[in-house]
């Protein structure tokens, strides 16, 4: 293998029993996008009732204010079966949450000239993805930039059955899981390596300058120590076995303030030229008028991202929901303020109860 990485990858260490709740330097409060001051008292609340009311086991959070965690709190159980609560070591599947922080680590690989983005990617292969070989052409046109912005024309996961386009390459908006793998492929033989060399290069380019140790594609040892079970309505979901492939549409493992620290680069404008953070949040396509879009707020899709346009605010906000069997995360930010959120959960059916908190906090407690 001619690509060679001699990092280490560090992980937290256990720290004994936490707090159910914690908030950064002793505040009090947060605050909205608005900059309205919120007791953190009325939050945890509202994060109660939703929990009970949702049947959520457990859950991680944190809320950046002005590029800083201003809030962070782990709550409910981890295991429920054994009365293991969530700490602050606690990892949950992040799911499609995987997509953007990939799209930024492609965005590397642009800026180090070493994949472009409007590129078909079948040239930078020897051999074509599994399952193409006897596809049409069409699969020819595709480029990096359709893939992060969804617009490949492959289905989301293809299951038992042949992998094809059902449109046109980057004629119209169609969510894929399957797109992403390719690109996975593709960077893997730009890198001319496999699955772990790709893990070990996400955590020399992302994770260790970050700091975020404990987030992987891949989950090892200390990961599946310390990994949330997964729940499906308060009914417990088999443990399966991990594939061994680095999933870019749905393998991330990690917890919010790691992935907060991710999100805190974005907004700093760290990482990347200036002319890559641009593409990064630049509309690439609009979304389908679909009831759950229309519900919350989708407008179209960047480079990995989301855009949501809500009624209530007049900026726009990038995001990503994720939902794996018996797990739910969401984050969301307003890229000017230097405000987001993160939540990550163990449970299956917690897809409202991000949104519901972000309209809680920037909506119901808007300026008198």
């Amino acid at each position: 293998m001619k690509y060679l990485f001699l990092i280490s990858v560090l992980f937290f260490s256990c720290k004994g029993k936490q707090e159910e709740s914690k908030t950064s330097k002793g505040k009090q409060y947060v605050e909205n996008i608005a900059e309205v001051e919120i007791p953190t008292q009325k939050i945890e609340q509202f994060i109660e009732d939703k929990m009970k009311a949702m049947n959520i086991p457990g859950l991680s959070m944190a809320i950046i204010n002005q590029g800083e965690i201003a809030y962070h709190i782990t709550k409910g159980y981890a295991i429920v079966e054994d009365n293991k609560e969530v700490n602050e070591q606690t990892i949950f599947e992040g799911a499609s949450i995987s997509k953007p922080m990939f799209a930024y680590l492609v965005m590397q690989l642009v800026d180090e000239a070493k994949l472009e983005l409007d590129r078909p990617l079948y040239q930078y292969v020897d051999q074509p993805f599994p399952g193409l070989e006897n596809t049409d052409e069409d699969y020819k046109e595709i480029t990096a930039r359709m893939v992060l912005s969804h617009s490949t024309g492959f289905p989301n996961w293809r299951g038992n059955s042949e992998l094809n386009t059902q449109f046109k390459p980057g004629t119209k908006f169609g969510y894929s899981g399957e797109g992403y793998q390719y690109l996975v492929y593709v960077v893997q033989s730009i890198l001319d390596t496999d699955y772990r060399g790709l893990e070990l290069y996400f955590q020399e380019k992302v994770g260790l300058p970050l700091k975020i140790e404990n987030t992987t594609y891949i989950p090892n040892s200390q990961t599946l120590k310390n990994k949330a079970s997964a729940y499906k309505s308060g009914t417990l979901i088999p443990k399966q076995e991990n594939a061994q492939e680095f999933n870019a549409a749905a393998g991330i493992h990690s917890e919010a303030m790691s992935y907060s620290k991710w999100l805190i680069n974005l907004m700093n404008k760290k990482g990347l030229t200036k002319e890559s953070y641009y593409e990064l949040f630049t509309d690439q396509i609009a979304t389908p008028k679909s009831e759950w879009f229309t519900k919350v707020g989708i407008t179209n899709w960047t480079l990995g991202f989301a855009k949501h346009k809500f009624d209530f605010l007049k900026i726009p906000i990038y995001g990503h929901i994720g939902n794996n069997e018996g797990f739910t995360s969401l984050f969301l930010m307003d890229l000017n303020k230097k405000w987001g959120m993160v939540i990550f959960t163990n449970a299956d059916q917690a897809g409202d109860f991000g949104f519901e908190l972000f309209k809680y906090l920037n909506n119901e407690n808007l300026p008198l």
